[in-house]
């Protein structure tokens, strides 16, 4: 066993040098990585109860072979779809029960997050182009692709709170979805937390320096929100680190991933 862990750091030391070689040339930006950690800690694996242990076993494949790379859904329970964002540039629809694909409106660019908008639209984070609102009747809208002078480089995730405000992150604001690795190698933070008002057009910034802001889920109560950084390097290594943003008290802490559907 030794000799195999020896063995396997020897080929670490030989690659990483000669990987962050290759990133520092190719990137699109200057390379300029954060000190690496002394050491990795991974912390104790976190349980959660289990609803419903049969879910998998009655659960059936919607959609199979038709939807490339979805990345994120949000379950109309009125009108019977499921929609999520591929990465052709499609947002399709899937009608449940049934299965059936729509290819339902293109963002122009990869829509990653995606949530129901309370007047039946559909809010997209598009990576590339920034946030979106899709009508009812398929019309694409940016809604912002900026905050405080900073442009959007990798809009991720969104969820809409009952009041209909916006709650999305920017991964990074410096390298985008093509180059997400750069920005994974580099370790800084880059990334934000950001709302934005559909009534007064503004865009806030919630939290900043973030490590590759990932998923946002409000709590079906209203009163917090949960959002994540994908991969953290301070003080210890650790692969995912989740926050919880307090509104208003009182607070329960919910299943982030526990978003109402549409009735």
């Amino acid at each position: 066993m030794a000799g195999l862990l020896g063995g396997v750091k020897a080929v670490l030391l030989l690659v990483v040098p000669v990987l962050l070689a290759a990133v520092a040339l190719y990137s699109p930006e200057g390379f300029s990585p954060a000190p690496m950690p002394r050491e990795y800690s991974y912390g104790a694996a976190v349980s959660a109860p289990r609803h419903e242990a049969r879910a998998l076993a009655v659960s059936e494949r919607v959609g199979e072979g038709r939807l490339p790379a979805p990345e994120d859904m949000a379950y109309d329970a009125a009108g019977g779809w499921l929609y999520t964002g591929c990465a052709d540039g499609w947002v399709r629809r899937v009608s449940v029960p049934g299965g059936d694909v729509e290819d339902w409106a293109r963002t122009g660019g990869r829509p990653l997050g995606v949530a129901l908008a309370p007047d039946g639209g559909l809010v997209v984070a598009d990576a590339y182009v920034g946030l979106l609102k899709v009508s009812p009747d398929k019309t694409v809208e940016l809604l912002t692709d900026e905050a405080e002078g900073l442009k959007f480089a990798l809009t991720d995730g969104v969820d809409v709170a009952a009041d209909g405000t916006i709650y999305f992150t920017d991964a990074s604001h410096k390298h985008d979805l093509a180059h997400f690795m750069v920005d994974v190698l580099e370790a800084r933070p880059h990334g934000r937390l950001m709302s934005f008002d559909p009534s007064t057009r503004r865009t806030t910034v919630l939290v900043r320096d973030l490590y590759f802001a990932n998923g946002v889920a409000v709590s079906p109560d209203q009163d917090s929100l949960v959002f994540c950084e994908t991969v953290v390097y301070e003080p210890r290594a650790r692969p995912l680190r989740c926050y919880l943003l307090i509104f208003r008290p009182p607070v329960a802490f919910d299943d982030p991933s526990d978003r109402p559907a549409r009735h």
